[in-house]
């Protein structure tokens, strides 16, 4: 079994690739928000974002629930908007 520094150090990793993927996600936000900007079209846009949850709740196999899930993109959700504005 492992230890708890053991354990803090898988933390450590897996929370350095969620900054990496998070960093690549909103490197795409800002693409879009420029696509977006080009075509006078709103940034906030409900329905993209009600897809994606819907999508990753009916994935979601293990140990988040769907308000977990909701919370955590909530605040994904948020930065994106405002990235994509500038």
């Amino acid at each position: 079994m492992l230890d708890l520094k053991e354990l803090r150090d898988k933390i450590d990793i897996v929370d350095d690739k969620i900054l990496e993927l998070l960093n690549e996600r909103m490197a795409y936000v800002k693409i879009i928000g420029e696509i977006k900007k080009n075509h006078n079209k709103e940034i906030y846009y409900p329905k993209r974002e009600k897809e994606i949850l819907d999508r990753l709740k009916n994935k979601n196999l293990k140990n988040l629930d769907h308000d977990a899930i909701e919370l955590i993109y909530d605040k994904i959700f948020a930065v994106a908007r405002t990235l994509e504005r500038f």
